[in-house]
């Protein structure tokens, strides 16, 4: 009996002493809260900073070189839901190419994916051959889902090559990947993990294209042609995938010599569409995170004024289109956590550099949280 006591009694101290010790690290470890991340160029290095209230530098990356001593954000990096880890490919390399023009160089960028945890800064290559287009976190950022990569990158290469596009599932870091799907598209984007599907947009070439899910319990695959879209999306443009994937808005281009632009809502559950507006040539658009209303930039071009821009909220029920900021040469549009601000890119009035604008989007009140060139900065997604 006292020996069973004594048992009972270590194991007691010791789930307390693990209990005592996740707190203690949790403590210790620095936290990230959900925001908005940017990149900016400080010489070589692309750092990478949060604006959540502050601003905080979170980790400083490779830049991507362009020209000779001339640096961009990097092109590629995809963030886990809770602003915890980051994928990025890391340049290593390139690989000559022929070209028809001997007097043109080209080559293949070899990259090197790479995750890295944004609390610590700690990087760890993941030995896996993945397909830089694109990645996606599953919901719980325990496991990623990514295209293979392989050695032909264009579509003609491709084509030639008869290769299917292999869709492999394994967790953030790359261990226990297995192969969920194949694809006949030439390129395949992946666009949003949400519950048990993983929606993507697949091409065969720049006109022929298609939209679709598959499921990550079955590997079966879903396509969907919107209401009004050819069969191969040919006048079906810029689709964007709601924040579960499961709502989408849509451009069906009929009248493309007016520059009139016909928005659509799909349901890829219910298989309902319908079109909420119809007018001048819209840019950028971004979903809120409620998935009930998004904001899209109209453009207007004005004589002696140039580019003229209004950033409208729409309420997607209601269909109500309402103008909650103008300006000039606005781009990359990216809404907060909570649907609050918005922030964006906006040419400075007396000037050749962009400011970073933060925009409440209810009270319409902006302000500038930095000024920098417009290569020198790259606004990435909110969460």
């Amino acid at each position: 009996m006292l020996k069973k006591q004594t048992n009972l009694f270590v194991l007691i101290a010791i789930l307390i002493g693990i209990v005592i010790g996740i707190l203690l690290w949790d403590a210790f470890t620095p936290k990230l809260e959900r925001g908005v991340f940017y990149y900016q160029i400080d010489g070589n290095k692309a750092k990478l900073f949060l604006i959540n209230g502050e601003v905080k530098e979170i980790v400083s990356l490779p830049a991507r070189e362009v020209d000779l001593g001339k640096y961009k954000p990097p092109r590629h990096s995809y963030f886990s839901n809770n602003s915890q880890q980051m994928i990025y490919f890391k340049k290593t390399g390139e690989e000559p190419l022929e070209s028809l023009d001997e007097n043109i160089v080209i080559a293949r960028v070899i990259t090197e994916p790479t995750l890295v945890n944004l609390k610590t800064g700690k990087e760890r290559k993941i030995d896996q051959l993945i397909d830089s287009s694109g990645v996606v976190f599953s919901p719980n950022d325990e496991k990623i889902a990514w295209l293979k990569e392989v050695p032909e990158s264009t579509y003609g290469e491709i084509e030639t090559s008869g290769k299917k596009r292999e869709l492999w599932v394994s967790r953030a870091d790359g261990e226990n990947s297995e192969l969920l799907g194949e694809f006949d598209e030439n390129v395949v984007l992946l666009r949003r993990w949400y519950s048990d599907y993983i929606y993507f947009q697949g091409l065969w070439d720049a006109n022929i294209r298609s939209l679709g899910r598959i499921s990550v319990k079955t590997g079966k695959i879903e396509y969907l042609v919107p209401r009004y879209c050819e069969q191969y999306l040919e006048n079906c443009k810029e689709i964007l995938f709601s924040l579960t994937g499961r709502k989408m808005i849509y451009e069906i281009y009929s009248n493309e010599e007016k520059e009139i632009t016909e928005l659509y809502l799909g349901d890829f559950d219910k298989r309902e569409f319908l079109e909420i507006l119809t007018t001048d040539r819209i840019s950028d658009r971004v979903w809120l995170n409620n998935e009930k209303e998004f904001l899209y930039t109209e453009q207007e071009m004005i004589k002696k004024e140039g580019m003229k821009e209004s950033i409208h909220l729409v309420d997607v029920k209601s269909k109500t289109d309402d103008v909650v900021y103008a300006g000039s040469y606005i781009s990359q549009l990216v809404v907060g956590p909570n649907d609050r601000y918005l922030y964006f890119l906006e040419k400075e009035k007396d000037g050749e550099n962009f400011n970073l604008m933060k925009l409440n989007i209810k009270s319409g009140k902006a302000e500038v949280i930095l000024t920098e060139d417009y290569n020198h900065i790259l606004l990435k997604i909110g969460s």
